[in-house]
């Protein structure tokens, strides 16, 4: 293991003086082999940061390609530079928290869902002040499990980056009934929570699928028998803990009962209907949300702008 002087001041000839690995070698008596150990580990101790800035543009012909396809007010489509699922992931997020930081101003409210891409945009948004802004939770997020949903987490991104109110709907996004869904309801924090939801003019979401790794399935929301019947009956994407076919219709109208937070048909009433994708894997649960018309507004990667369009056309 190499020392904290060691690893700084070979860190800082190169990177700070530009002298090449074989230059430090020679002036700190070292083989050139021990110098690039020496600086893996400064970056590996976060002695070295490396922060690689570009501008994020869309991919410009796709984007005009799903907005008229679908009909939507605007589709940003994230180049692909690395096929790599979490830096994809990354630069799709960042271009939606960029988008935010435009178009969110005062006495907006704002409608923020849960799972690994809000995430995402949450650790991506940069600050704003709008402390008339109100931010509210569009679905419950209390897992059945020990299981995080990272809701809460989420929401506290939002509201410290905008200076802003935030409004928790603390309540499981599915319950076991329709009666116990009823009686929730009639509680009156939860009632201001959902309508404050409703009113909200912006609503941002991610598009789930079907799966074993999402998050409502690891929360404990469904059991594996009752997950594969879902399957069946065609359901092929989730907004804020809806599920819907192929085709943009409900697959279960008695679970839709059961599940706590807004609509999905509320979202077409929306002044933006945000919705974020990664991957081709989501693309038939991106293209059954836009037969919906439950988004105006799509923030997708490259290569899934291209399987949603390949499968559209297939398909018709």
């Amino acid at each position: 293991m190499y020392s904290k002087q060691e690893m700084i001041k070979v860190a800082k000839l190169y990177y700070e003086l530009g002298l090449t690995q074989k230059q430090i070698a020679e002036q700190l008596s070292y083989s050139r082999p021990t110098i690039s150990r020496i600086l893996e580990a400064a970056m590996k101790s976060g002695i070295v940061e490396v922060n690689i800035r570009y501008s994020l543009d869309s991919v410009d012909y796709l984007s005009k390609q799903l907005q008229q396809r679908f009909d939507l007010k605007k589709a940003f489509v994230a180049p692909v530079f690395v096929n790599k699922a979490d830096l994809i992931m990354a630069d799709v997020g960042k271009a939606l928290a960029n988008y935010l930081y435009d178009i969110c101003q005062e006495n907006d409210i704002l409608g923020v869902s849960w799972g690994k891409t809000l995430t995402c945009v949450a650790d991506h948004l940069q600050p704003k002040k709008v402390p008339s802004m109100q931010i509210v939770q569009l679905n419950g997020g209390v897992a059945q499990n020990s299981f995080a949903t990272g809701s809460m987490t989420i929401l506290e991104h939002f509201s410290k980056n905008f200076d802003a109110d935030a409004h928790l709907l603390y309540a499981p996004t599915i319950v076991d009934s329709e009666e116990i869904a009823h009686v929730l309801m009639t509680d009156s924090n939860l009632q201001r929570v959902i309508a404050l939801g409703k009113k909200a003019n912006i609503a941002v979401f991610g598009i789930g699928r079907p799966s074993y790794d999402s998050v409502l399935y690891q929360a404990g929301y469904f059991k594996e028998d009752s997950y594969q019947t879902l399957l069946k009956k065609g359901a092929v994407g989730d907004i804020c803990s809806r599920y819907y076919k192929i085709d943009g219709s409900l697959v279960d109208q008695n679970l839709n009962k059961r599940t706590i937070g807004l609509q999905l048909d509320e979202l077409q009433q929306k002044e933006h209907a945000i919705a974020i994708a990664v991957g081709t894997e989501k693309a038939q649960a991106v293209l059954g949300a836009l037969r919906g018309k439950f988004l105006s507004t799509l923030f997708v990667d490259e290569y899934l702008a291209k399987e949603i369009i390949h499968l559209d056309q297939a398909m018709k």
